[in-house]
């Protein structure tokens, strides 16, 4: 049994989000902007930190899954074979040179 670190996900998303309110400040965006995307970058690094509280509080993760037949793995992507079959005849028929493969 070995600890995750998911909050490390979470966590580099905001700071990802933060980078890009950078980006906007370059560029000169408005206060307002900066309030709302700051608002939600606040809001990440703390559900960043409750995940990390949650980390430390829970019990410990498997690190190895063990699935009970070897065909499971394929359901993802035969899920997405089908998916892209249904939409094939929305946005045309082209999207079947890739979902036949699948």
């Amino acid at each position: 049994m070995k600890r995750h670190l998911p909050y490390v996900v979470v966590a580099g998303w905001g700071a990802l989000n933060g980078l890009l309110l950078a980006v906007l400040g370059i560029y000169g965006e408005s206060s307002l902007v900066f309030w709302l995307y700051g608002g939600v970058v606040a809001l990440l690094e703390v559900a960043a930190l409750a995940v990390l509280a949650s980390s430390r509080t829970g019990p410990d993760q498997h690190v190895r899954y063990r699935v009970p037949d070897r065909g499971a793995g394929a359901v993802p992507v035969v899920a997405l074979g089908c998916a892209l079959v249904a939409l094939a005849f929305v946005y045309g028929l082209w999207l079947l040179a890739l979902a036949v493969p699948l």
